[in-house]
């Protein structure tokens, strides 16, 4: 197949990007554009992108040209969009993001990380025991796996040259029943982009199209309703074929055995665990031994804003996090809870849309979670652009909260104005939210200010 041209719209998403870093490793011409781009922002990401020899161009109709032979959009790219009017002018065939990562999944031998929370996580710490295995599997991941970034690549895509295409599969938009796996998992299911009983639809069908092994958490409630004969099983608390027992703290991360095997991860919470029993779970059934699965977790060093430690300061810590629905704020928080004496809480709610969903799952998490020392700061809530309904605030939200003390900031620097003012020694400081790649800066913002206020 000769090379082809493909230009994304909102090629800085982690979806898109992916995408695009493997095409243009298997010689295909790529370029794309980006809002965030055009404003300046998340500069590192789009300069390891053109380092790739990807070419970057402004957002607007005019930068898709005749000679494009395919622009791929998101789910956030507006069907008025100027770019989407210029293909259609140069009749330029428009594929969605899942239809194209279907199309390099479904004729490989795919191994499909599909779930509410934890699918990050899973698939980093599956394509570090399959490199343990020496295998050679093309990676596509939602977050940045922090042992294949570099100078040059992202992180959350790792071309390979083995038959084994390991992706992290989105349920959000439905796509999902796209994808036709060798291998399948799915981490947990409970109410986020969709109500539960769409969501049962969908991880039902994925089951019936995975043609190989299927791992499901015992643990779940929703995963114990889908019909899988044969499936493997992973938990911590009910039976399970790969259960985690003797679970304890490490100096750093958790330890934990299942069936005699000692197994050492670097990353905190019991939900790490859940996550790399689903890792383990899966890669027996695709064979891995168990000496590659137990060197491919103590080797996995984690994914970029999973509960990343930023800094220390005056025994502060500050930790950044993708923690952005109720599932994953309350791991993440119980995580948290035990290395420190109080916790104050960052949180930009993820999209007006998301907010609206879940404001009372939401509102319960926290308010269950948290306890009255500790405090609870919302910024405004993220907004990527589009014809989004913005008659919802963070205050909203912080109003649902009980327990904690709520402080809702303006913008950032109001944020860390107030933070710091409250901090001291023993407290953890978390920045959490999604979408938005800027947090990561802003969690290290908190860090310098709190250097300063130690002069």
């Amino acid at each position: 197949m000769y090379p082809k041209k493909y230009y994304f719209s909102g090629i800085g998403g982690s979806g898109m990007s992916a995408l695009a870093q493997i095409l243009r490793a298997r010689g295909h011409r790529v370029s794309g554009s980006d809002r965030t781009h055009d404003r300046g922002g998340n500069r590192s990401v789009f300069k390891k992108l053109a380092k790739q020899g990807i070419v970057l161009l402004p957002q607007k109709g005019a930068s898709v040209s005749a000679d494009v032979d395919f622009l791929v959009v998101s789910s956030a790219i507006e069907p008025s969009s100027p770019e989407r009017s210029q293909a259609h002018h140069y009749t330029i065939p428009v594929i969605h993001r899942s239809q194209l990562l279907a199309d390099l999944f479904n004729p490989a031998e795919g191994i499909g990380i599909a779930g509410t929370s934890g699918k990050s996580t899973v698939c980093g710490m599956v394509a570090s025991i399959l490199d343990a295995d020496r295998r050679q599997a093309t990676v596509i991941n939602g977050g940045n796996i922090n042992q294949y970034i570099s100078a040059t690549m992202l992180g959350n895509a790792r071309p390979g040259e083995g038959p084994e295409c390991l992706a992290e599969l989105d349920e959000s938009d439905g796509s999902i029943s796209r994808f036709f796996p060798a291998a399948g998992l799915i981490t947990n299911i409970s109410k986020d982009h969709k109500p539960l009983s769409e969501l049962r639809e969908l991880f039902q069908r994925f089951i019936e199209q995975t043609r190989g092994p299927v791992v499901l958490n015992a643990d779940c409630p929703e995963s114990a309703r889908l019909s899988a004969p044969g499936a493997l099983t992973f938990g911590i608390d009910h039976a399970a074929d790969y259960r985690g027992v003797e679970i304890r703290p490490a100096a750093q991360g958790m330890c934990f055995t299942v069936d005699g095997a000692l197994y050492a991860i670097r990353q905190p919470g019991r939900h790490n665990v859940a996550n790399a029993l689903a890792a383990i779970a899966l890669c027996a059934g695709l064979g891995v031994p168990v000496k590659a699965r137990q060197l491919g977790l103590q080797r996995f060093k984690g994914i970029q804003r999973r509960l990343s430690c930023v800094g220390m300061v005056d025994s502060i810590t500050v930790w950044d996090d993708f923690a952005h629905n109720p599932d994953k704020l309350r791991a993440s928080l119980r995580a948290i809870r035990p290395l420190s004496k109080r916790m104050l809480i960052v949180f930009q709610p993820h999209g007006f849309g998301p907010t609206r969903f879940m404001l009372d799952e939401l509102a319960r998490a926290f308010s269950e979670e948290m306890r009255t020392r500790d405090i609870l700061a919302g910024l405004p809530i993220f907004d990527a652009g589009g014809t989004a309904d913005r008659s919802i605030s963070t205050a909203d939200l912080l109003h649902r909260v009980s327990g904690p003390r709520c402080l809702t900031a303006v913008d950032r620097a109001a944020a860390v104005h107030g933070i710091i003012s409250h901090a001291r020694s023993g407290d953890a400081i978390a920045v959490m939210g999604a979408r938005d790649d800027s947090l990561s800066a802003f969690a290290r913002s908190i860090v310098r200010a709190l250097r300063r206020r130690a002069k």
